[in-house]
């Protein structure tokens, strides 16, 4: 017995001496690459359930404190596929990963819930944060340009923290807005995105109808879903970014210097007959015009509104937790300063998530983003610095700006709206809370709830510019908008066999309810009281406006999934809306897609070079949620009507409001019905990858203004009558060039193909003209005259045949019968692009990485008002070829001060807008993970970045911007920007 107990006590003795000994183990090892076996440098590795971890240094050897042998690593690297490693008895743990090329297993965010991406059915493209922060601006949207195939992105205007516009696969409807339903974290957010991009986890694009049908009325458009960032379980982590860049002008529109003005205008007044002689000077300067003739002046006013902008973004956030709570926090502030004077936007943006476990079944969480944004003045009246004289002064000799530059032309001074105050601000407050209960190890219940709350007003006061005219202005627009969304959700999953099952049973409610006040008036006694002291207007005007409106939807899905090989994936939703009259208030979406991933079938083990092989198909129905809020309700004009009855000397006033609109008790959504066919296609180890698409879709009830006959007392109706189809193409491919050790060179290229016809109209009508509409053509069309050349000196007698002159624009007698009339008027071209593309390359050396992406849409026409034509050259315009005896081009017709306007000038404008852009250049290099350890940090990138540097492709005059339209207002700018990024 004696000995039993030494015996036991000498193993107990050496039991906590080994335990006391292993708590103190440092465990080391190399992390290598499997496609070379070079060190990982920037591996995470991590004791689960804890939050202790390190990073490889630059040659990949780590060293690492555990505390037990069941301790088990995690070792893990973006772009890599994680692996786990229990510790037991070994002090050393080598490990290698594999790249996760694809990410097969990687998991997306689909409707309502979440799907691996090998899963996938539908035509769905996944952003991850390095696409995200590649491009610089105030709304992340913008930084997706070019990198999804089918999704078309451009910015609205280059005004200092400017929107974007985004079309899906094209424009479907013809009277409704074709913009993409934007979901933040589950509850609809809009398109002015007020997000960091570092707070961003992943964007989801849902292109195809089967991905959209889930929600319904309002998925037509497309879907893009925005989740942020939450915290960690394994990791503590604060990380931090900036950037400061200078911002310039990318165009500057090419007119007339001070010698090309002046005998472009001396032109315009001489006579065919007689070219050679000079018109008198005081006949063709007038005014300050005379005084800048004579003494040398040259102005360029669009130098003088321009100017260096800056834009800077700083950003701090903290992320962490354990086992039972996970925070993540971040506090981020932007500020631009436009590239024309009086353009100022910032915005500060606060973000908290939190998720907690209640029990081991019960999980509640939410997220709140608080945004201040501010807006800081008008900007100038761009047009008014392209086409200002070039020969008149801008400022008078005690350096104030002139009003009105030329007292003879009343054209005023692009910087006098630079004087006007206006300020615009906004406070958005973004909410979502989440329960999810597991009410068994198969099935779930989550409730989701949303508040949405914004607060903004516009200030203003355009103070009278000139004693002699005009007076001033003031007033405050004042919004408050909140909306509610309610989400309840039951998840079922389960497995039989080779069988997979998910079924998700939802309900939803939405109510928006948006006030709005406008507060006006004019010659206010204190100018300098702003927008603060309205009392004092004169002339003051009060409108104000309520609009409320409600959705209520069910809905559900089953996603089926045999041997990982056949998937089907099916949707239903049923909406009920406020806006639409009774009896038609609902409506059903359904859809049905289905996908074989032929890969996994035992005859394709043995063909190596393919290792994806996935084929898709899809059908369904979704709708626009276009019509307006009391839309079908019948209304009354918003100005009383007084009307006098009675013999003279005794009438009566009556006062009422008459008829505005008519009801429309049968008006409901546009639905767009939709096929897709999708193949996914990996090769040599997904080195390779392919995603390709077909798509063919046809809207149905068109929302469109139908004519009623006059003895009705109304002028039209609204009623669903149109049809439009599209269809198109569209090819993500994405390479692995070279991936050699420490370089390696990847490739991106997407390319889009899309065609739209409008199928019908109102009451079997062919053509609307005045909307350019034409059943049978694109949905977006320039339709005019088309401009053969001009007529030379040895037309002359056809040119009078024509009702025209030698020198004047000559048309094309489109059918032939001799006479040039409206009905020689043809489709010139479309407005959207026949085709979108891009280019992305990246190359990577040593801790370096080197970014190239180029940009391209072709095929469209564009209206640019930048080729704006002015016979008389009242103004300046642009610097043009334009038509002399002497100089008998077919480019431009001749000057000619006498007319106000030419037949057929508008024909110039139309210019064809096809374009390819260096759309971003960015190098960056990262900082040794050995050097940045040394002061506590995890990693250090600093990079320089460069938007809109060139063009590489353009039919348009050098100066002049094909992005923008060919617009000479707000231009876009071009960036060069140095940033840091840091985490700890």
């Amino acid at each position: 017995m004696k000995n039993f107990i030494r015996k036991l006590s000498a193993v107990s003795l050496l039991i906590i001496m080994s335990l006391g000994v292993f708590a103190q183990t440092s465990v080391t090892g190399t992390v290598t690459s499997e496609s070379d076996n070079e060190g990982l440098p920037g591996v995470n590795i991590v004791v689960k359930g804890t939050t202790r971890g390190v990073i490889t240094n630059v040659d990949g050897k780590y060293a690492i404190d555990v505390d037990s042998p069941d301790d088990v690593l995690v070792f893990s690297m973006i772009g890599m596929q994680a692996k786990e490693r229990v510790v037991g008895n070994r002090n050393v743990i080598d490990v290698s990963l594999a790249e996760s090329r694809i990410g097969l297993d990687e998991v997306v965010v689909v409707g309502y819930g979440t799907m691996k991406k090998s899963d996938l059915t539908g035509s769905i493209v996944s952003m991850d944060e390095e696409q995200m922060t590649e491009t610089k601006s105030n709304n992340v949207l913008e930084s997706l340009q070019g990198k999804a195939a089918g999704v078309d992105i451009q910015r609205s205007s280059g005004r200092s923290g400017g929107g974007v516009d985004i079309l899906i696969r094209g424009s479907r409807s013809l009277s409704a807005s074709n913009s993409p339903l934007v979901i933040v974290d589950g509850i609809p957010y809009g398109d002015d995105i007020d997000i960091n991009p570092a707070d961003i986890e992943s964007i989801e694009i849902l292109k195809d109808v089967s991905s959209t049908a889930i929600y319904g009325s309002r998925g037509a458009n497309g879907v893009i879903l925005i989740t942020t960032k939450k915290g960690s379980s394994d990791v503590s982590k604060v990380y931090f970014s900036a950037y400061y860049g200078v911002t310039e002008p990318f165009q500057k529109v090419p007119v007339f210097d001070r010698e090309g003005y002046i005998n472009a205008k001396i032109d315009a007044n001489r006579s065919i007959d007689d070219w050679g002689a000079d018109p008198i000077i005081e006949n063709v300067f007038s005014g300050d015009e005379q005084t800048g003739y004579e003494d040398g002046t040259y102005t360029d006013w669009q130098d003088i509104v321009t100017q260096l902008g800056t834009r800077q973004s700083y950003h701090v956030g903290f992320m962490g937790g354990n086992d039972k709570f996970t925070y993540n926090t971040s506090i981020s502030y932007y500020d631009e300063e436009g590239v024309v004077l009086a353009d100022e936007f910032r915005r500060m943006t606060y973000k908290l998530n939190l998720e907690g476990k209640v029990t081991e079944d019960i999980t509640v969480g939410g997220s709140s983003i608080l945004t201040f944004k501010e807006r800081n003045g008008r900007g100038p009246r761009y047009i008014d610095a392209v086409l200002g004289s070039p020969i008149c002064e801008p400022y008078d000799s005690l350096g104030n700006y002139i009003y009105q530059p030329n007292f003879a032309n009343p054209r005023k001074s692009p910087l006098a709206q630079t004087k006007d105050e206006v300020n615009d601000r906004t406070t958005r407050i973004f909410n979502t809370f989440y329960a999810q209960v597991q009410l068994s190890p198969n099935l779930s219940f989550r409730t989701n709830a949303g508040v949405d709350m914004d607060f903004n007003r516009y200030g203003y006061m355009y103070p009278q510019q000139s004693e002699d005219e005009g007076y001033s202005e003031s007033g405050s627009n004042i919004s408050h908008d909140i909306s509610y969304t309610w989400t309840n959700l039951l998840n079922y999953t389960n497995s039989f066999g080779k069988t997979n099952l998910g079924v998700t049973l939802g309900q939803e409610a939405h109510y928006s309810r948006d006030e709005y006040y406008s507060l006006y008036g004019i010659r206010q006694d204190f100018e300098r009281s702003l927008w603060y002291n309205l009392t004092t207007n004169k002339d003051q005007q009060i409108t104000s406006n309520l609009v409320e409106q409600s959705m209520l939807s069910f809905f559900g899905r089953v996603n089926y999934n045999y041997d990982n090989k056949y998937l089907l994936n099916v949707t239903g939703r049923y909406d009920g809306a406020s806006q639409l009259a009774e009896g038609n208030k609902w409506d059903f979406f359904p859809s049905a897609s289905g996908a074989w991933r032929v890969s996994s079938e035992e005859f394709m083990k043995d063909i190596s070079q393919i290792s994806n092989l996935k084929l898709r198909v899809g059908y369904g129905v979704s709708g626009n949620s276009s019509v307006d809020p009391y839309g079908t309700a019948a209304a009354l004009n918003a100005n009383p009507l007084y009307v006098q009855f009675g013999e003279p000397g005794a009438e009566v006033t009556e006062f009422g409001y008459r008829p505005n609109s008519l009801s429309s008790k049968t008006l409901k959504w546009e639905t767009t019905h939709s096929t897709n066919l999708g193949i996914d296609l990996g090769l040599f180890d997904n080195r390779v990858v392919a995603n390709f698409d077909l798509f063919w879709s046809h809207t149905y009830d068109l929302l469109l203004s139908d004519k009623l006959p006059l003895s009705s007392g109304f002028f039209n109706v609204m009623t669903n009558a149109g049809e439009t189809k599209s269809n198109g193409i569209e090819l993500n491919l994405s390479t692995v060039n070279i991936d050699a050790g420490r370089f390696k060179w990847t490739s991106a290229l997407t390319f889009s193909k899309i065609s739209d016809e409008i199928v019908a109209l109102t009451s079997g009508v062919m053509r609307d003209v005045g909307n350019q509409w034409f059943v049978g053509e694109p949905l977006k069309v320039i339709y005019d005259y088309k401009k053969e050349g001009v007529w030379q000196l040895d037309e002359q007698e056809q040119a009078n045949a024509a009702g025209s002159f030698v020198g004047h624009i000559k048309v094309e007698d489109t059918n032939n019968d001799e006479a040039v009339n409206v009905d020689d008027r043809i489709i010139l071209g479309q407005r959207d692009p026949k085709w979108t593309g891009s280019f992305i390359n990246t190359f990577k050396y040593n801790g370096f990485d080197l970014t190239v992406n180029l940009y391209a849409r072709m095929g469209h026409m564009i209206d640019a008002s930048a080729y704006a034509f002015d016979p008389r050259m009242y103004d300046n315009q642009l610097e043009i070829n334009y038509w002399t005896p002497n100089n008998p081009t077919n480019e431009y017709p001749r000057l000619d001060a006498s007319l106000a306007e030419m037949d057929y000038e508008y024909t110039l404008r139309y210019k064809d807008g096809s374009f390819m852009k260096m759309k971003n250049l960015t190098l960056g290099y990262t900082l040794p993970t050995d050097l940045v350890s040394r002061a506590k940090m995890s990693k250090v990138r600093i990079y320089f970045s460069s938007s809109n540097p060139f063009i590489l492709y353009t039919n348009l005059d050098e100066g002049i911007d094909p992005e923008n339209g060919g617009s000479y207002n707000w231009p876009l700018a071009r960036t060069f920007i140095f940033g840091i990024n840091v985490e700890f």
